[in-house]
C-alpha cells in the first residue's frame, strides 16, 4: 500500500520570514555604520569569519522557513505526523504511530514558548514546539516522556486524524 495523505496544511510562516529578513537587514546596516569608525574597522577584521557564516545562515533559515507543511500520512504501520521544512520538504520531522501516545488540542501562547519559530529540543529538553501563530495547537504526547506542539488552523482535525 502506498502512503496516502489524510490531512495536510501549509503553515503561515510569513511573519517568521519577515522577522528573519528584518534581522538580516538590521545586521547589515549596523555593520556598515561600524565600518566608519576606527574601532569598527578593527572589529570588522575580527568578524570577517563570522560574517562569512552569518549571512548564508540567515539566508538558509529564510529559505527553510518559507514553506512549512504539516500532514498526517496513512502508512502500512499506521498514521504518522510529518512536518516538512523548506521547499519540497528538504528537512523532515516524522512522528510514527508507535511514537505517538496521544494527540490532543491545547493552547500554545507565545510567551510560554519564547516567541515564533521552532522552540525547544525533543532530544535535550524532551519538549519542542513549532509556533507560527498564537492560539490553539496540536499537542502530541510522545514516547520517552517527550511532547511536541505545533500550531495549525484546525488542531482538532489533526488530533482526530491521528487518533483514528
Amino acid at each position: 500500500m502506498a502512503d496516502s495523505i489524510v490531512i495536510e496544511e501549509r503553515l503561515a510562516t510569513r511573519e517568521i520570514s519577515a522577522l528573519l529578513a528584518v534581522g538580516l537587514i538590521g545586521s547589515l546596516i549596523r555593520r556598515r555604520r561600524e565600518r566608519a569608525s576606527r574601532l569598527g574597522r578593527a572589529l570588522e577584521r575580527c568578524r570577517r569569519g563570522a560574517r562569512l557564516m552569518g549571512v548564508p545562515l540567515v539566508g538558509a533559515l529564510l529559505w527553510l522557513s518559507s514553506c512549512v507543511v504539516v500532514r498526517v500520512v496513512e502508512a502500512d504501520d499506521g498514521r504518522r505526523l510529518e512536518v516538512l521544512y523548506g521547499p519540497n520538504g528538504v528537512i523532515r520531522q516524522t512522528f510514527s504511530a508507535s511514537e505517538i501516545l496521544s494527540a490532543d488540542v491545547g493552547d500554545a501562547p507565545l510567551w510560554r514558548w519564547g516567541g515564533l519559530g521552532y522552540r525547544g529540543s525533543l532530544r535535550l529538553f524532551k519538549r519542542a514546539a513549532l509556533v507560527t501563530r498564537r492560539g490553539e495547537a496540536l499537542v502530541l504526547e510522545l514516547t520517552r516522556g517527550r511532547r511536541f506542539v505545533v500550531t495549525v488552523d484546525e488542531p482538532g482535525a489533526f488530533a482526530s486524524a491521528l487518533s483514528d
